[in-house]
């Protein structure tokens, strides 16, 4: 289109009569247009995840925590504290409207208005759901709107059949409006659709489900039942939703969970909706595996403790998380250098036990060691040795940064190679009663401090590149003290890409052991041997008995 301009220009110059000035006008409302549309569509784009981002808010069971009305609409904090902005609509042209709708089975689906009518996207057999997949708006080089759903962009067509022309004006806001409803409790989002569709977003609810002696994730064996006591506090109604194969039947008191017979997937999450008498609704999740074996997990919350108290008198998880998260007294003794008396045991359950491994002739964190802890920060700014304890993860419904939204995890410091540098025992973890079992699985994933070098860098190493990896090692022994052959390996760092959640680690190829000793090892030598932080978190711990 330029290049046709440009010619035009060169042929009308050699002509001193004409007078240019309405080509010039023109050509200058042609760049006005084009300006305004590339603005239109990046709001569109804009407005499409933060659509995206409210349903996704609905479907985690996340509520509004704060709402903070701006000049044109209402900033939204949720439950796990991430934010989203939202603008009240306003009158526009005939742009297409993207807005989403839940259709009979209860899934909310993409949506899109053009000339007044809503239909589904791409059409009513090829339906989207909201949280598979995001369009994604553009212009051609017609001036036809288009659309990206996967398989590259292709023109809209409107009511009538035909392709519609992006004309350049201020297209419609996809939300209509925004109302904080404080009598209800319940923000409402209504859509510039045809049918004006609005949702609504609770806001903290107290409806409270309490479960009596049911795990962070509860192990069954194929076809087992288990009964839990229930204390609702400010429920008027629930809805349970369970996983394919699963059977749970609940009442106000008793909660009844039945595995399959067989499943293709060992984990599942059972969702139970709470309603309150005003109709406000929260989403407790259950966390459930099922296996051939017999498991027990060992998940590091204060109401799965089943020892008889740990080394400094108390009898649950938390106590054991160091404050100050480097130098604190639990980690490196009161004088903060050491010795430290740390350890701990899963009593009555796993029977995993840990304490501090002996490096330099003292036992303490800075040595190697497996620490407790419940700190979690997203800010790779903060990703020093200061902050040695913080998850790189955030549950998007609770907030917190265990695996499955639980708070508590722990956190494995210590490596060893062959340069002279490093420690020389690895932690570890065994068995209290001295017999070897089968440790199933793990769920493991970084720490700031690694997450923040691996992207950046520091003082002591480069930030990891294209072809650099980091690895955990698990290294069996038997009841003879013998190590076991094989070394179960796992990926933090490498071409398949890092890990920033929560993955599970299979161990079982270890077999039956007595303790198994944590490596971490990867590509990065600064000349002193590995040079990326030596850390890694892990939370609930299957042992099959």
């Amino acid at each position: 289109m330029k290049k046709i301009l440009f010619l035009l220009l060169t042929v009308v110059t050699v002509c001193s009569c004409y007078n240019d000035d309405d080509l010039w006008d023109k050509v200058n409302d042609l760049d006005g247009r084009v300006e305004t549309l590339e603005t239109t569509v990046k709001k569109m784009n804009s407005e499409i995840t933060t659509l995206q981002s409210l349903v996704d808010a609905l479907n985690q069971g996340k509520v509004i925590t704060n709402t903070e009305q701006t000049s044109d609409g209402y900033t939204l904090t949720f439950s796990d504290g991430s934010t989203v902005s939202i603008k009240n609509g306003k009158n526009g042209t005939d742009a297409p409207v993207i807005g989403v709708k839940a259709d009979e089975d209860g899934i909310y689906y993409w949506t899109i208005t053009t000339n007044g009518t809503t239909e589904w996207l791409p059409d009513a057999e090829h339906k989207l759901r909201v949280t598979g997949v995001t369009p994604i708006m553009g212009v051609d080089s017609d001036g036809y709107w288009t659309i990206d759903t996967g398989e590259g962009a292709k023109r809209m067509n409107g009511a009538d059949g035909k392709p519609v022309k992006a004309t350049g004006k201020d297209g419609d806001s996809f939300f209509k409006s925004v109302v904080d409803d404080t009598e209800n409790d319940v923000v409402i989002i209504t859509l510039a659709d045809e049918k004006n569709t609005s949702f609504m977003l609770p806001k903290t609810t107290n409806s409270v489900m309490k479960i009596t002696d049911m795990g962070s994730v509860e192990y069954f064996t194929f076809n087992q039942t288990k009964s839990f006591e229930l204390q609702l506090t400010n429920v008027a109604d629930f809805i349970v939703h369970a996983p394919e194969g699963w059977i749970v039947k609940m009442s106000y008191t008793k909660l009844s969970i039945t595995a399959p017979a067989s499943v293709s997937e060992n984990e599942a999450v059972i969702k139970i909706q709470l309603f309150n008498k005003q109709g406000l609704t929260k989403i407790q999740r259950l966390f459930v595996y099922a296996s051939a074996y017999t498991l027990k997990g060992l998940s590091f919350e204060d109401s799965d403790y089943k020892g008889t108290g740990n080394y400094i008198g108390k009898s649950d998880w938390s106590s054991l998380i160091d404050n100050p998260q480097y130098g604190g007294p639990l980690l490196y003794g009161q004088s903060g250098m050491g010795p430290s008396d740390y350890n701990w045991y899963d009593e009555n359950n796993t029977l995993l036990q840990h304490e501090f491994p002996t490096n330099w002739g003292t036992t303490c964190y800075w040595g190697g060691g497996h620490a407790i802890s419940n700190y979690v920060d997203m800010d790779l700014t903060h990703g020093g040795f200061q902050y040695q304890l913080s998850v790189y993860y955030k549950d998007p419904a609770t907030g917190n940064g265990g695996h499955n939204g639980s708070k508590n995890f722990c956190v494995h410091y210590g490596y060893t190679d062959n340069s002279g540098y490093a420690s020389e025992n690895l932690p570890y973890i065994y068995f209290g009663d001295g017999v070897a079992r089968v440790v199933d699985h793990m769920y493991v994933t970084m720490t700031t401090y690694l997450a923040n070098c691996v992207a950046n860098g520091n003082g002591l190493t480069a930030p990891a590149g294209e072809d650099d990896w980091v690895k955990l090692v698990a290294i069996g022994y038997d009841e003879d003290g013998n190590e076991v052959k094989t070394k179960p390996e796992f990926y933090l760092v490498g071409k398949a890409g890092n890990i920033l959640e929560w993955s599970k680690w299979d161990l079982s190829a270890l077999g039956k052991v007595v303790k198994i000793d944590f490596n971490v090892t990867g590509s990065n030598d600064n000349g002193y041997g590995f040079s990326q932080p030596a850390y890694f978190c892990y939370d609930d711990v299957a042992v099959r008995f």
